[in-house]
C-alpha cells in the first residue's frame, strides 16, 4: 500500500506546485523562466466567465428535443445543456487559475491596483446577466418593501400577508418570516426607498450593492495581507476577487454574503491593527446582518483575552468585547421591536429547509434508512416519521460535541496574533463540510476570502476545489423535474468529496515534501 501511495504522491507534487499561486519563481531546474503574460491571462478569464453565463441562456439547436428520447435519465436538450454549463465552468477555472499563477509572476509596482479594476471589470457582466442562479434577491426586495411601502414588520408579519404587492408572485419564501437580520433588512428597506421602477430596477440595484462590497472586501483582503507580507498583497486581492464563486454569488445574484463579509474582513481588519472594540463592533455588525457571522466570535474572544495579564484583566477585556459586540445586537433591533418583534432577538432564525446539499443529510437519511431497515428486520414498530426524529436528534447532538471539539482544539493553537486566520478558516470549514445541517454555494464565498488571506497553499487549492464542485450544482438547476440529485443529500457528496480528497492528497504531500516558507501565499512577518 505504501509504495503505490509513494506513486501517487510523487505524481502529484509537481502539478500542485504549479497550479498554486505561491510556486516560487523559475524553474526546476533553477533557471529563470519567462514571465507570463497577464494581459492575456485575464483577457481569457474575462471571456471564459461570459462563456458560462451564456452556457446556460444561449438557445440550443431546435432538432434537440425536450422531451423524447433519453440519455441517463435525461433528455437530449437538458443533458446538452449540462454538458455546456460543466465544460465552460471547467474552462473558467482553468483560467482563473493561471491568472493567478501570472499574478504571482508579476512584478509591476501598480499590480494591486490593477487586480482590483479588473476585478470591478470581472462584475460587470454579473451584474447584466439576467439569468439569476438564486431567487434569493426577491426575497430581499420584497421583506425590504415590507418595511418601506407596507410598514409591516417582517420578523412578525408573512409576505403573504401583502397579497395585492406586484412583487410577492416572484417570492419563494412567501410563508417564512425574515431569516436574516436587523441590519440586512434595513438595507432593504433603504434601497427600496432609493430605488423607483419596477423589479428588474430593485434587482439591478442590489446586484450593484452587492458588487461594490465585493470590491471592498478585495482592498480589505489586500490590506490585510500588506500588513504581514507586502509582497503578497495584489495576489491575494486576486484569489479572492477574481474567483469565480464570489463573483457569482455577489455581483450576479446579489447575496447579502458580501455585506456581512464586509463586517466580518473589517473586523479582522482591526484586529491586525489592535483595535479589539472596533474590530468586535464591526463582528456585531456583521452577526446583525447574517447570523451566520457568529461563529467567528468565540475564537476572535478567546484571541484577544488569552496571553499576559490578570485573571480580572481578562475579564475586564471578555465583557468590554461581549458589551461592543451585544450592543450592535441589541441597537440594530430598536425598529423591529413593535408587535412582538423583539422576541426574534432570542431565537435562531426560521429556515425555509433543513438537510440539503450537506454531509450531514447524507448521514441523517443514512440512519434513518437504517433504523426503519433494522426495525422492519426485528419486525419492531417504528414508523418511519419516528426514525427520522431519532436521526435528527442523534445527528444534532453528534454536530454539537464536534463544533465543541473543533473549537477547542483550534483554539489551543492561537500562538500568535496572525494564527487567527487560520483558525477561523478551519473552523468555518470544518462547519461547511461535517456540521452545517444545509448548505448552498453562496456560503463558500466566506472561506473564500480567509483562503486568500492564508498562508497555506493547500488552503486555496482546497478552496478553489470546492468553489468549482459547488458552483457545478447549478448546471442542473434546471433538470430538478426529471431525477432528485439537484434537491437530495446526495448533492453534499457531490459538493464535497472532490475538495476532502483533494485536502487528503495535499496534506499528504506537504507532510512528505513540506513547502519552504517563501512558497506559502502569505507570509508572517
Amino acid at each position: 500500500m505504501a509504495q503505490p501511495m509513494a506513486y501517487i504522491v510523487e505524481a502529484a507534487r509537481p502539478a500542485a506546485k504549479r497550479i498554486a499561486p505561491g510556486f516560487g519563481r523559475g524553474s526546476p531546474s533553477g533557471q529563470p523562466t519567462r514571465e507570463p503574460n497577464l494581459k492575456r491571462a485575464c483577457i481569457a478569464l474575462f471571456i471564459a466567465t461570459v462563456l458560462l453565463m451564456l452556457a446556460r441562456v444561449v438557445p440550443l439547436p431546435g432538432w434537440m428535443p425536450v422531451v423524447g428520447p433519453e440519455v441517463l435519465g435525461l433528455p437530449v436538450r437538458v443533458l446538452a445543456r449540462i454538458v455546456l454549463y460543466t465544460v465552460a465552468l471547467v474552462l473558467l477555472f482553468a483560467s482563473y487559475v493561471y491568472a493567478l499563477y501570472c499574478v504571482r509572476h508579476n512584478e509591476h509596482p501598480r499590480l494591486s491596483r490593477f487586480v482590483l479594476l479588473f476585478t470591478a471589470l470581472l462584475t460587470v457582466p454579473a451584474i447584466l446577466n439576467p439569468d439569476l442562479y438564486s431567487n434569493d434577491v426577491y426575497g430581499y426586495i420584497f421583506y425590504g418593501r415590507m418595511v418601506e411601502v407596507h410598514g409591516l414588520n417582517p420578523y412578525v408579519t408573512l409576505p403573504s400577508d401583502s397579497p395585492s404587492d406586484p412583487f410577492l408572485g416572484r417570492v419563494d419564501w412567501r410563508n417564512l418570516l425574515s431569516p436574516y437580520g436587523p441590519l440586512w433588512t434595513t438595507w432593504s428597506a433603504l434601497i427600496n426607498k432609493l430605488v423607483p421602477g419596477g423589479v428588474y430596477a430593485h434587482v439591478l440595484a442590489f446586484k450593484v450593492a452587492a458588487a461594490l462590497t465585493h470590491l471592498l472586501n478585495a482592498v480589505l483582503v489586500g490590506a490585510i495581507v500588506r500588513k504581514v507580507s507586502p509582497q503578497h498583497s495584489a495576489l491575494s486581492m486576486a484569489v479572492y476577487g477574481w474567483n469565480p464563486l464570489p463573483l457569482t454569488e455577489f455581483a450576479g445574484n446579489a447575496h447579502n454574503d458580501s455585506l456581512m463579509l464586509l463586517g466580518v474582513l473589517g473586523a479582522l481588519f482591526a484586529y491586525f491593527h489592535r483595535r479589539a472594540v472596533i474590530g468586535a463592533v464591526l463582528l456585531g455588525i456583521a452577526i446583525a446582518i447574517k447570523f451566520t457571522a457568529a461563529l467567528f466570535v468565540p475564537l476572535y474572544v478567546f484571541a484577544l483575552v488569552r496571553g499576559t495579564g490578570t485573571v480580572r484583566e481578562k475579564v475586564h477585556r471578555l465583557f468590554i468585547l461581549g458589551i461592543a459586540i451585544l450592543s450592535v445586537w441589541f441597537v440594530s433591533w430598536i425598529p423591529y421591536m413593535n408587535q412582538g418583534g423583539w422576541r426574534r432577538m432570542y431565537t435562531l432564525p426560521p429556515q425555509s429547509a433543513w438537510y440539503l446539499n450537506s454531509l450531514p443529510a447524507v448521514a441523517y437519511n443514512g440512519l434513518r434508512d437504517l433504523m426503519v431497515w433494522v426495525a422492519n428486520v426485528g419486525r419492531w414498530n417504528l414508523a418511519p416519521i419516528r426514525a427520522g426524529d431519532l436521526a435528527d436528534t442523534l445527528v444534532r447532538v453528534l454536530s454539537v460535541v464536534l463544533i465543541l471539539t473543533v473549537g477547542l482544539r483550534l483554539a489551543r493553537r492561537i500562538k500568535e496574533r496572525s494564527d487567527l486566520v487560520e483558525v477561523w478558516f478551519w473552523f468555518l470549514f470544518a462547519y461547511l463540510f461535517f456540521i452545517g445541517p444545509y448548505f448552498w454555494p453562496w456560503y463558500a464565498t466566506t472561506l473564500v476570502s480567509l483562503a486568500a488571506i492564508s498562508r497555506r497553499r493547500y488552503v486555496w487549492l482546497v478552496t478553489t476545489v470546492l468553489s468549482l464542485t459547488a458552483m457545478a450544482v447549478y448546471s442542473c438547476s434546471n433538470c430538478r423535474s426529471y431525477f432528485r440529485f439537484a434537491d437530495s443529500a446526495m448533492t453534499g457528496l457531490f459538493i464535497f468529496l472532490l475538495p476532502l480528497l483533494a485536502l487528503a492528497l495535499l496534506i499528504l504531500i506537504d507532510t512528505i515534501d513540506p513547502e519552504p516558507p517563501a512558497e506559502r501565499l502569505v507570509e508572517v512577518g
